[in-house]
């Protein structure tokens, strides 16, 4: 079995013992590592309109926790203090491809549970707080060190400081305490609170993992319910007995309700997928701008066979979500929340769709004979989900 990093763990030892269950520090996870990328290249991507950064100053001109968001300018920068800041830049993996490599080893978690690689630079003392997250977190040290404070269990009745823009606990006792050197990594699950401050000027890459809420998820089955004319039913009372008081709900009227969501609930089973899938693929709205950029007109397999055979090569789109499912009766690639039909015959070539950063002439060897994937190839590069590499 695939070890995880160098903890002496298998990755499903890690998944059964420690996904969502408890922290672990990993010394040197990545060994002799060295950050690809500068403070200043970070600054940089912060002034960007498209990218999303923030600006957090602990006793900032305006206020105590003063957050700024971006785009950042050379006055932001000019007038901080030479400690108690962080800044925060969302989603580099899309914005940087070349630390693509870095999410590797994360790989055997699914990629759409897989939010983004958030990069923090902070002077000494930098720090946005004691705080929880609700998602699953590695928080790899890239340049200098890092002191983390972590509670002992999660914590989901949280009091926060008030009038703040960020979420700040009023009050946070740590049960472990490390100080974190490049390549040193460590694992939180959701919900365990956590401070991390600054020892020095330090660089911090957070890989985050996203779970769907309850009430994200049953927005998505509703619509593709209304999508497909599924749960058409409407409440019913055969059992209905002489009412006293006119204008109540009684019990017996809700546990009629209850059962009629468990009904839908039922009826929904078959598409319960599609409905995941829909969400799970929609294109953040931060990233929409740059997304449609590589939207273009439906391409022809004629044009697809012309450029492959020049050796043109597809680059997959790193500001688009892939999903796909299989089924008994066929499949579906999902992308910017929508579904595509695969005929049960054609769903081994849904990984090549969708997983892959590249398309090159010999995949399009290998997928030319099925009508159905050529065609859905066209689509998904219409969507702008697969792009011509220049």
């Amino acid at each position: 079995m695939a070890a995880f990093f160098n903890t002496g763990l298998s990755q499903q030892q890690f998944l059964d013992e420690y996904w969502q269950k408890k922290p672990l520090l990993i010394r040197q996870a990545f060994v002799d590592f060295e950050s690809p990328i500068s403070p200043d290249d970070l600054a940089g991507l912060a002034c960007e309109p498209e990218i999303e950064s923030r600006l957090i100053e602990e006793n900032g001109p305006e206020g105590t926790w003063q957050v700024t968001h971006g785009p950042l300018s050379v006055d932001d920068f000019s007038r901080l203090p030479e400690t108690h800041w962080t800044m925060l830049v969302q989603d580099v993996d899309k914005h940087l491809p070349g630390v693509q490599y870095l999410l590797d080893p994360f790989r055997f978690i699914p990629d759409w549970r897989r939010d983004d690689l958030m990069i923090s630079y902070a002077p000494e003392h930098g720090t946005v707080g004691p705080h929880t997250d609700g998602y699953d977190v590695f928080l790899l040290q890239a340049m200098g060190t890092r002191n983390w404070q972590v509670s002992d269990k999660a914590i989901h009745d949280v009091e926060l400081m008030e009038g703040l823009s960020v979420q700040i606990m009023t009050e946070f006792t740590a049960a472990q305490e490390w100080d974190l050197q490049p390549g040193d990594m460590l694992y939180l699950p959701p919900h365990f609170a956590h401070h991390g401050v600054a020892r020095n000027d330090c660089m911090t890459f957070s890989i985050g993992f996203r779970a769907p809420s309850q009430t994200d998820l049953l927005d998505s089955v509703i619509n593709t319910l209304l999508e497909k004319q599924l749960a058409t039913g409407r409440y019913s009372d055969p059992d209905l007995q002489i009412t006293v008081n006119q204008t109540e709900i009684d019990s017996q009227t809700i546990s009629r309700l209850k059962q009629l969501l468990h009904d839908t609930i039922d009826q929904a089973e078959p598409i319960l997928t599609q409905a995941l899938g829909k969400y799970v693929s929609e294109t953040k709205s931060s990233l929409a701008t740059l997304a449609a950029e590589s939207l273009t007109d439906l391409p022809s397999i004629q044009e697809l066979d012309e450029l492959f055979g020049k050796g043109g090569e597809l680059q997959r789109s790193l500001y688009h979500r892939f999903a796909w499912s299989a089924d008994t009766d066929g499949g579906h690639v999902y992308l910017a929340g929508e579904s595509y039909f695969v005929d049960d015959e054609n769903c081994s070539y849904l990984p090549l769709l969708t997983e892959h950063n590249a398309f090159t002439h010999t995949d399009w060897q290998q997928i030319k004979s099925s009508e159905q994937i050529v065609n859905l190839l066209c689509q998904l590069i219409a969507e702008g989900g697969w792009y011509w590499l220049d």
